[in-house]
């Protein structure tokens, strides 16, 4: 994935649409008896700061956003269908 001809490789594309499904299943409820989803509230440790849903993240290239505003992203695409 290194070299800039790796885009070449369809390879590269198969690596990177596995890891956009397996973020798009754990986005999903977990089954019943499965604990929990984590998500920290903004009220705890401030050494969890990047962690909690509303902290600010920091990019060069698109500006400031948060965990929250980005976890939906059905209004970009959708999958079919999801199977664990």
């Amino acid at each position: 994935m290194s070299p800039s001809t790796s885009p070449n490789d369809p390879v590269f594309y198969f690596n990177h649409c596995n890891v956009d499904r397996i973020w798009e299943r754990w986005m999903q409820p977990p089954p019943a008896g499965y604990g929990h989803v984590y998500a920290p509230a903004q009220s705890e440790s401030a050494r969890l700061k990047g962690h909690r849903l509303n902290d600010t993240l920091n990019s060069l290239l698109s500006g400031n956003t948060t965990p929250a505003k980005i976890l939906d992203i059905s209004e970009f695409y959708t999958y079919d269908s999801l199977t664990a």
